[in-house]
């Protein structure tokens, strides 16, 4: 008889969890000094300082989500589907921000400001619920036990 690996949270071992839920944590934080960040430079007083904050903490976001991502894919995959979704999401997004980021500073694209404010959003959303589901899978996982 041939064994299925149970997929519930109580799978994942607590030192799994708690590097997730550090990653998560990280990946969050950086995207909250991120918004910050921008913040700053919205007023135009200052405008190219704040603009080069952003852009490095926008690299340092898009390792964090992409240290996130490959921690969920190596260890996570097999037992929880909706965080391995996510983590790839948020980077993915992360990606787009950066790319389109990018394309506002360097190429003078004022256009996608529009584009890029609204997904930032979106990125916050993802990155709010990351933190939180490691956070319940960790206490199922304790409950379990």
């Amino acid at each position: 008889m041939v064994t299925i690996p149970d997929p519930t949270p109580h799978a994942v071992s607590p030192l799994a969890l708690r590097w997730f839920s550090a990653l998560t944590g990280l990946t969050s934080a950086a995207i909250f000094v991120q918004a910050i960040v921008a913040g700053e430079f919205v007023s135009q007083d200052h405008r190219d300082g704040w603009i080069s904050v952003h852009d490095i903490v926008a690299d340092v976001v898009a390792v964090f989500a992409l240290a996130t991502m490959i921690f969920t894919i190596v260890v996570l995959r097999h037992r929880s589907r909706p965080l391995l979704i996510a983590s790839i999401v948020l980077f993915v997004l992360v990606l787009g921000q950066v790319a389109i980021g990018h394309q506002i500073t360097d190429n003078k694209q004022d256009w996608l400001i529009g584009v890029h404010v609204p997904l930032a959003f979106v990125v916050f959303a993802v990155a709010g619920w990351l933190p939180i589901s490691a956070a319940m899978l960790r206490r199922a996982a304790a409950s379990r036990r």
